[in-house]
């Protein structure tokens, strides 16, 4: 049987971004991912043993890895690409929620949060649906 956990909550998601971001996040390993919307609040479960390999990975980072992280998360605000500027931000989000990296790339992490903190929303497009699951790429709608 596999577990989950709670990794997040959101306010204010649309379908179109939450498929996104789990586009996004499958780039980086987590793929076993359950997003559930009830009233436009959104919550993500990832199972467990990929959550601890993605930890690790993001654990492991060394600078110059992180350096073509950020270079590619500003390539994808560019582009305004969702799904790229999500594996980035799963990342930087690892790294603030566990203290992890070096400091200079804690220091460059608090520079790219300053100035692009609204991005991923004022990008966001789609569906207002305020009640739904996705799991593994597919939406259901309880209602």
């Amino acid at each position: 049987m596999k577990n989950y956990e709670q990794t997040c909550t959101r306010l204010g998601e649309t379908l179109n971004n939450i498929l996104d971001w789990a586009r996004g996040e499958k780039e980086v390993g987590i793929k076993d991912s359950l997003f559930i919307c009830e009233n436009g609040t959104v919550e993500q479960y990832v199972e467990s043993s990929e959550g601890e390999k993605f930890h690790e990975f993001v654990k492991n980072l060394s600078e110059s890895e992180f350096n073509q992280i950020c270079d590619e998360f500003f390539k994808a605000i560019e582009e305004r690409n969702l799904s790229k500027m999500h594996k980035a931000l799963a990342i930087f989000d690892e790294m603030d929620n566990y203290s992890l990296g070096t400091e200079p790339m804690k220091r460059r992490l608090l520079r790219i949060r300053k100035s692009t903190e609204s991005k991923s929303y004022e990008f966001g497009e789609g569906e207002g649906i305020k009640d739904f699951i996705l799991y593994k790429g597919k939406v259901y709608n309880p209602t």
